[in-house]
C-alpha cells in the first residue's frame, strides 16, 4: 500500500502543482445483523470501504482538493464509486462541487451518536438525515461556507437537470464554549420548487461526558422532531435516539461502541412503528485504515 502510494504521490507532483498530496484511508466491518430483532434471520455481514483524498496548494496560496469514495463490496471491485467532491478553498471561504451536503443539511446537526455496522441506529424511519432536498436533480451540489469567529455561513445551488426547479439552500452555525458545555446551533433553509424548507438544530456536549441533540424541520406540510442523548466514559459510548414525522411514522435507536484504538466493537439496534414494528440489530468489529 505504501509503496502504491508513494508512487502516486510522486506522479501528481510531477504534474506541474506548487505542493500536491495523495492520501490513502479506508475501513472495514466484519460481524452479524439481523434484520427480524432477534428472530431467525441472523446473517454474516461485512464490509469494505477504501477513500483517496487528493490535495494541493497553488503558487499564491489557494488549496484545493478532492475526495472518493470506492466502496467494494456494495459496487463490485472496480464496478462503481461511492460519494465524491471536489473543492478550491482560500481567504473567500470554500466552495465544493459534487455529492456533498447541502447549505440546509451541513447547518443540521443529526441526532444519531455513535455507529453501528449496518447503522441500526440510524436506519429506523423516525430517522431524519436532512439529505432529502439534496437529491432533488442530479445530486450534483455546489456549496459556498465560510467561518467568522464561532458563526459559519453556507449557501448551496443543486441546478435543474430537466423538468424541475434548482434546489437552493441557506445555513448558518453558531459554535460557542458555554461554561464547561460546547454549544452548536444550526439553522437551515432549503427550497426546491415544490418543497419550501426550514430547520434548526441544538447540540450540547458536556464536560462530564454527555451530549444531547435536538432537531426540528418543517417542509410546509409534514415536520420532524428528534432527540438524540450520548454519554462517553473512557473507550465506551451509549447512545440512544428518538424520531417522529407529523404523520405518526416513528422509531428509535440504540448504539454501544467500544474503542479499542483502530478497531471498534460495535452493537446497533433500531426499531420503528412501520410494518407492525420493524426492528433490526448488529454486533460486529469495525475498523479504521
Amino acid at each position: 500500500m505504501n509503496k502504491i502510494l508513494l508512487a502516486t504521490t510522486a506522479l501528481v507532483a510531477t504534474a506541474g502543482f506548487a505542493a500536491a498530496d495523495v492520501t490513502l484511508s479506508g475501513s472495514a466491518e466484519m460481524g452479524l445483523k439481523d434484520t427480524g430483532a432477534f428472530g431467525s434471520s441472523v446473517e454474516f455481514h461485512h464490509d469494505l470501504d477504501v477513500r483517496f483524498t487528493l490535495s494541493g496548494e497553488t503558487d499564491n496560496g489557494l488549496t484545493f482538493g478532492a475526495t472518493i469514495d470506492l466502496d467494494e463490496v456494495s459496487n463490485g471491485i472496480g464496478a462503481g464509486s461511492g460519494p465524491h467532491a471536489v473543492f478550491i478553498s482560500g481567504s473567500f471561504g470554500t466552495l465544493t462541487l459534487g455529492d456533498t451536503d447541502g447549505a440546509f443539511d451541513w447547518a443540521m446537526q443529526e441526532v444519531g451518536i455513535g455507529s453501528a455496522i449496518a447503522d441500526d441506529h440510524t436506519t429506523h424511519v423516525g430517522f431524519n438525515f436532512n439529505n432529502g432536498l439534496d437529491t432533488s436533480n442530479d445530486g450534483q451540489v455546489l456549496r459556498y461556507d465560510n467561518t467568522f469567529g464561532d458563526i459559519s455561513v453556507a449557501v448551496s445551488a443543486e441546478l435543474d437537470d430537466g423538468g424541475s426547479d434548482d434546489a437552493l439552500g441557506l445555513g448558518v452555525k453558531y459554535n460557542a464554549a458555554l461554561g464547561g458545555v460546547d454549544l452548536g446551533l444550526g439553522l437551515g433553509y432549503q427550497d426546491n420548487g415544490v418543497v419550501d424548507g426550514w430547520g434548526v438544530s441544538v447540540d450540547a456536549n458536556f464536560a462530564n461526558g454527555l451530549r444531547a441533540i435536538v432537531n426540528y424541520s418543517d417542509d410546509g406540510s409534514i415536520d420532524h422532531t428528534a432527540l438524540g442523548l450520548g454519554y462517553t466514559s473512557g473507550a465506551l459510548t451509549v447512545s440512544a435516539n428518538y424520531g417522529e414525522f407529523s404523520t405518526g411514522v416513528d422509531g428509535h435507536g440504540l448504539a454501544v461502541n467500544y474503542d479499542l484504538g483502530g478497531a471498534t466493537v460495535q452493537f446497533g439496534y433500531g426499531s420503528e412503528n412501520r410494518n407492525t414494528g420493524d426492528a433490526s440489530w448488529s454486533l460486529g468489529l469495525a475498523m479504521s485504515f
